[in-house]
């Protein structure tokens, strides 16, 4: 009887750490090329066996080899016996490529066997590091963190009582509705992760297909380790596992979106229905997998450098979606010779196929960065400044 319950407390374990494991390799497979390749800028930098076989992304790479020193300044300059900063840095070394730290207090301490508490104190110490953000627990409680440091006051006050659910929160805040849309939207733009570099407006494309004689040419770019570095190092090996299990979760998603819109990618501006749900079924994977799998992914083709997601069309009467009547947009706009308004984009676009209300013009119009008629006709007066 006691090793059947000693038997079953191991299965437990081991599906804990299963778990566990799983819990830390989704984010991995979420994360975009430059995320993994500042990660693996930072690992190797104390861990000579992760060596980057491809995907390099060497300026992002260059301010990764630095992250933890400059973090660990800032813990010498604060307070705090140094046992207690010697937990910092370990904690420092253990944040995500998002610079978050999504285990449980209980699951670090167990970790670095430590008593909870220490950890609570560590965590919290982290918290007043720059950048903002640096090892919260999860986006929300980042965003948080965002919130206290921003310069308008009101931007807290309006997080929290979102958080509380509080009713009436104009009412409670004594400020107009105008006011509390204004801070609302602000609230809804605050950085989800810590700003760990200076993005670029340069989108790095995990693969690229183009045509090369008369055929359709698949080049990726996936980042990946030198197994020939990898030894029996532990940390190395589960970055190579990881990395082996996001590359063949990203092959398998794009096979079915490339035999899907083949037509697309042939030059043909067509695109095909296509639902996350289908491409699941297809690979035998969660939906949430594939949710996960398309986030941040990106695709240099003949037509320019197109997001995995904007191949998910719905399937509709026309096969349209809002990223093809945006693009049909643009081109009217980019193409017009006296500009249009967006009553007469309405009847262009129902000519091309596209029914969309002419407030829907308008919102995608905007969202798109073209002005008004009026707004345009100026700018064509000025001679386009």
């Amino acid at each position: 009887m006691q090793r059947q319950e000693q038997q079953q407390l191991q299965k437990q374990q081991q599906k804990q750490q299963l778990t566990q494991d799983m819990v830390r390799r989704l984010p991995v497979l979420e994360a975009d090329r430059t995320a993994i390749a500042f990660q693996l800028g930072r690992l190797s930098k104390r861990n000579p066996n992760i060596a980057i076989g491809s995907g390099a992304v060497e300026w992002v790479e260059d301010t990764a080899s630095g992250f933890e020193s400059r973090l660990f300044e800032q813990i010498e300059e604060g307070s705090g016996n140094e046992a207690q900063r010697m937990l910092q840095k370990r904690l420092v070394l253990a944040l995500d490529h998002r610079g978050l730290l999504p285990d449980s207090d209980f699951v670090l301490a167990h970790r670095f066997e430590v008593d909870v508490a220490d950890i609570e104190a560590a965590r919290q110490a982290l918290l007043f590091l720059e950048p903002t953000g640096i090892g919260a627990k999860n986006e929300r409680d980042c965003q948080y963190r965002h919130a206290i440091e921003h310069d308008d006051p009101l931007v807290l006050d309006v997080f929290e009582a979102l958080d509380a659910n509080v009713d009436d929160i104009p009412g409670r805040l004594d400020i107009s509705v105008a006011e509390f849309d204004r801070v609302t939207r602000i609230v809804a733009t605050l950085p989800k992760t810590p700003i760990l570099y200076e993005g670029t407006e340069h989108i790095i494309p995990e693969l690229e297909v183009v045509r090369r004689d008369d055929e359709l040419v698949t080049t990726w770019f996936s980042p990946t380790l030198d197994a020939t570095r990898i030894g029996d190092d532990r940390e190395a090996k589960w970055w190579h596992e990881t990395l082996e299990m996001r590359n063949a979760t990203l092959h398998s998603v794009w096979t079915v979106i490339a035999e899907r819109q083949a037509d697309w990618l042939d030059g043909k501006l067509v695109l095909h229905p296509l639902t996350r749900k289908e491409v699941a079924e297809r690979i035998g994977k969660h939906e949430s997998t594939v949710g996960r799998a398309i986030q941040g992914k990106y695709v240099a083709t003949e037509g320019g450098v197109m997001a995995w997601r904007h191949f998910f069309v719905r399937s509709t009467e026309h096969g349209q979606s809002p990223f093809m009547v945006k693009k049909a947009l643009a081109e009217l706009i980019q193409q017009e010779t006296s500009p249009l308004s967006d009553a007469a984009l309405m009847r262009e676009l129902a000519r091309l196929g596209y029914t969309v209300t002419r407030r829907t013009v308008a919102n995608y119009r905007e969202a798109l960065g073209f002005g008004n008629s009026r707004e345009r006709e100026r700018q064509l007066w000025k001679g386009g400044d």
